[in-house]
């Protein structure tokens, strides 16, 4: 089980408080360059599928005239009333993670610190892995806390072992760290088998 209740209720009254507010902080800028330049590494028209997107913060660091198509997934809704911009080609779905089962298909989907709200993180990556058009990756982002039995870290770990059971292509793999703050993430660029 999860340490995490994901209570679309609570997740609204954080975004509505401000409480949220600390994801657009200075603390974040480092990791939201680096997906960016992942998801940048395409140099096309990309379709991007953001799930646990927030209020869109990686929007604000990507070249947009790159992405065709941006979709937000996330399980508030004052969340995604606040990303900007908004455009005609973009969609916005209020979905947990759970519920949302994909009918398209994208070139990169970015799983930003989203699955470790999840009790399986294997199972929620697993049923994306026909939604990447050929030549597509999963972009993982994920906290590391500092206690190596916290349940961040449990996903983690458990995420690299099934990459390597499913013989994944790991295109990198990364941790981001503060030198003096107790802060560090991990991320993959990973594809599925067929990919």
């Amino acid at each position: 089980m999860t340490n995490f209740k994901q209570d679309k209720g609570d997740w609204e009254v954080q975004y509505q408080s401000g409480q949220l507010d600390r994801l657009c902080s200075d603390q974040e800028f480092t990791r939201y360059k680096v997906l960016a330049s992942y998801i940048e590494k395409c140099r096309r028209n990309i379709s991007l599928l953001d799930i646990g997107c927030g209020e869109g913060l990686i929007l604000k660091h990507l070249n947009l005239d790159l992405i065709e198509k941006y979709t937000g997934l996330d399980l508030a809704q004052t969340a995604l009333g606040r990303i900007s911009p908004k455009r005609e080609q973009d969609d916005f779905i209020c979905s947990s993670l759970e519920e949302y089962w994909p009918s398209e298909t994208w070139d990169v989907i970015l799983f930003n610190e989203i699955l470790y709200y999840t009790d399986d993180p294997v199972a929620q990556l697993r049923k994306f892995e026909k939604s990447l058009k050929e030549g597509g990756f999963f972009l993982v982002s994920m906290h590391r806390k500092r206690n190596p039995l916290a349940y961040n870290n449990r996903c983690i770990r458990r995420l690299r072992n099934y990459f390597i059971e499913a013989r994944y292509l790991v295109q990198d793999a990364v941790e981001i760290s503060k030198i003096y703050q107790p802060v560090a993430w991990q991320v993959f660029v990973v594809q599925p088998p067929g990919s």
